[in-house]
């Protein structure tokens, strides 16, 4: 039993020692492929956090099994085309405080389908691809961005699964109708579907080049009727001032003659 006792405490022990090894294995590896100037943690999964770093551009060197990713406030300008797309468990993506103004067409390929959550706020976004949030299934906060509100900007929200909660958040700084500006989005749309304003413009310089030409010709009709009436008025006072037409020589003059 000596014996016995003395095997299981021993293999408990390299047991124990064996699995610190790999934990500590696990972190080291972690923290060796932590991008530089952020800091990582595991605590429900990867938490990789680089807030306030002083980036300008997103890193390409994110481990791939990151679960939530704060790159807040710093001075990234845009976000290229498939730059998450090894990022299969990314849950939580926090993009805010930047100085953000293009987002590519296919930036969030990859992680469209998993992301929850992100944050695009305070950033300097105009507009977007129409299909740049296509499939996306995470909740957009897109507020304080000088947005132009526009057709493209119509599709983008109507594509998003939150496009209500988003579109609410929205404020037009400029948009393709004057009147627009500075009203938030869900009132522009409200008022008139920015995807048929080009039509309608077409439509109503159509009517109006129409209605311009059928005026002239009717102005045309009328002028010629009554330059004819002008016309025929004139010629007939002319035939009424001709002097009567002389007799014929050979007729007789109606003179009485006395006997």
């Amino acid at each position: 039993m000596n014996l016995v006792d003395l095997w299981l405490t021993r293999s408990l022990s390299m047991c124990l020692l064996l699995q610190s090894f790999v934990l500590m294995i696990l972190c080291f590896h972690s923290a060796s492929m932590c991008p530089k100037g952020c800091l990582c943690s595991s605590s429900g999964g990867l938490n990789v956090t680089c807030s306030n770093a002083n980036l300008k551009e997103i890193p390409r060197d994110l481990p791939p099994e990151t679960v939530l990713l704060y790159l807040d406030s710093n001075q990234i300008t845009s976000i290229p085309n498939e730059i998450f797309k090894d990022l299969h468990q990314l849950r939580v993506l926090n993009l805010s405080k930047n100085g953000i103004e293009f987002i590519d067409e296919h930036a969030f390929k990859g992680v469209a389908e998993t992301l929850q959550t992100l944050d695009l706020s305070d950033n300097r976004i105009q507009s977007v691809h129409k299909n740049a949030f296509n499939n996306l299934k995470a909740r957009a906060r897109i507020a304080n961005n000088p947005w132009h509100c526009d057709c493209t900007l119509q599709q983008v929200l109507r594509s998003m699964v939150s496009n209500h909660e988003t579109a609410h958040s929205v404020i037009c700084k400029t948009s393709v109708l004057d009147e627009h500006a500075g009203r938030p989005f869900l009132n522009a749309a409200n008022d008139a579907d920015l995807c048929n304003l080009p039509k309608k413009t077409t439509d109503y310089a159509m009517l109006v080049t129409m209605f311009g030409w059928f005026t002239m010709v009717i102005s045309y009709v009328v002028y010629y009727v009554r330059q004819n009436q002008e016309d025929a008025r004139r010629h007939l006072e002319y035939l009424k001032s001709l002097p009567s037409r002389q007799k014929k020589a050979d007729e007789p003059d109606d003179v009485s003659t006395v006997v």
